[in-house]
């Protein structure tokens, strides 16, 4: 039994001890030892120089142990079953500090997240799920999920997307994708489990006439094949069949927090897959950009958040996590001019099953809902900007009781309504309060009926509107701006 080595180090001394580990306990030399480094030297340039990192072996990392056993295992070369963790901390904690229960919430606050290194030379990134606040570029709100690791035997927690690169063999882009996603949806909700390389192999056996390892990658079918198999509701939408609102259908379902799978491809030979999971924060002058989407009874402009052409935030297996460009441009982070022109060609949305109501007829309803409002005189503002995306009535509804900036009477009213699984929620304000945060009303659809949709309530311009038995129920009551929900992208 191998002895546990554990040992502290400021990130820039990171690359030299790796190094020094692979020659003494992996026995790697000359091309494969240089490859590696220049691979962890690629990731942890990214991240802030400041921080130090927890070294661990051996570690017992659960999706290598299933390539090494399914796949490493079998072959004439000989491949460890360890790995070493890495665990990353913006200070230079004690050893002392791991032990003292009085310490245990300084040492969270300081936990930023962790980085296998696997013995697939010199593919030797893992997975990781490390806090977007360890990387230099920072100004980001993306799709993150609660991970529950260990550090030095201690628990711990970090908020952040998983990621894994590729180890050439049995983990190609599309089964990161795959992997990736599983990863994000079963630590988030009970109804999904994490999964590992392997089953995403046995699903895809169905549905494959040829061997799946070593790895070819997948295409958009078998991608949405096995995501179906997994308890997903998928819907792929293709540049050539949504045209003008590719885009911004792609921008609402990120704003619903929900990671979406890009198929990025060009004439030059490229075929890659990548989940969005975010988007940057926007300046004051890139909202005031935000143009006309409708003009309704010549008088009010809508403007639409989800045409808000910003950077979004990608997680790449060729790259460190949460690499940022604009859809227009989606491989602008690539310094190979084979990924030049690159473009995204379809996405697939990993929906659950029972969310029937889709992205543009929820934004098309809402904007229908605007001008009956109009006509009935409710409507008056002339500038309106709306945020369309989804959410699961539980979550809106923890929100919307936790909102100290909404009125009592308005909160309570939103709070005794019966409501679906999932809603789409439609935020109605203008440019200088969303700019802010806020929001002045809202509209909420029932996502899980497709046919007679319609509205479930609102909120907007002094009046609650609900829907009783298809009849609207209007209450008159004095509304100013208040919080926006904040709970898809953090």
């Amino acid at each position: 039994m191998e002895n546990l080595y554990i040992n502290t180090i400021p990130i820039a001394g990171l690359p030299g001890e790796i190094e020094k580990m692979l020659v003494d306990v992996f026995l790697v030399t000359n091309i494969n030892l240089q490859k590696s480094i220049h691979n962890l030297k690629e990731y942890v340039k990214e991240l802030k120089d400041d921080l130090f990192v927890h070294v661990e072996y051996p570690y017992v990392d659960k999706v290598y142990r299933d390539s090494y056993y399914n796949y490493f295992a079998s072959k004439k070369d000989d491949y460890s079953r360890n790995s070493i963790r890495l665990s990353f901390f913006s200070e230079d904690l004690k050893e002392e500090d791991f032990r003292d229960s009085k310490m245990l919430d300084h040492v969270q606050s300081c936990y930023k997240g962790f980085l296998v290194i696997r013995p697939t030379f010199p593919f030797i990134i893992g997975r990781s799920v490390i806090s977007p606040q360890a990387f230099k570029s920072n100004n980001v709100l993306i799709s993150s999920v609660s991970y529950s690791s260990t550090a030095n035997a201690i628990k711990l927690k970090v908020s952040g997307f998983p990621h894994s690169s590729q180890d050439s063999e049995t983990i190609s882009c599309a089964e990161a994708t795959v992997w990736s996603i599983m990863e994000y949806f079963g630590n988030r909700y009970p109804e999904y489990t994490p999964i590992l390389p392997s089953l995403v192999n046995s699903v895809l056996e169905k549905f494959s006439f040829e061997r799946l390892i070593p790895s070819k990658g997948l295409t958009a079918q078998q991608i949405s094949y096995a995501l179906k198999e997994l308890g997903f509701g998928v819907k792929i939408y293709s540049q050539s069949s949504y045209i003008s609102e590719f885009f911004e259908l792609l921008r609402i379902y990120v704003e619903s927090g929900i990671p979406v799978v890009g198929l990025i491809q060009n004439d030059k030979g490229i075929g890659h897959a990548v989940n969005i999971v975010g988007r940057k924060k926007p300046t004051g002058a890139e909202i005031d950009a935000i143009p006309v989407l409708k003009t309704i009874n010549g008088t009010i402009n809508v403007h639409d958040f989800a045409q808000l052409d910003i950077d979004y935030v990608c997680v790449d297996d060729n790259y460190p996590p949460y690499r940022t460009c604009t859809l227009s441009k989606p491989a602008s982070y690539y310094t190979n001019p084979l990924w030049a022109d690159c473009r995204i060609s379809s996405f697939i949305v990993p929906l659950y099953p029972k969310i029937y109501l889709e992205a543009g007829e929820a934004r098309k309803i809402a904007i229908t809902l605007i001008e009956e409002f109009t006509n009935m005189g409710i409507v008056t503002n002339r500038e309106i900007l709306i945020k369309t995306f989804l959410a699961s009535s539980r979550s809106f509804k923890n929100e919307i009781a936790l909102n100290d900036s909404l009125q009592t009477d308005a909160k309570e009213l939103l709070l005794s309504i019966s409501m679906p699984k999932f809603i789409w929620v439609t935020e109605i304000g203008d440019k200088a309060q969303m700019k802010a945060g806020n929001v002045s009303g809202m509209m909420i659809l029932d996502a899980t009926e497709p046919k007679r949709a319609g509205i479930i309530a609102a909120l907007i311009e002094n009046n609650y509107i609900a829907n009783d038995l298809n009849n609207l129920k209007m209450i008159s009551l004095p509304l100013h701006s208040f919080k926006s929900y904040q709970n898809n992208l953090k």
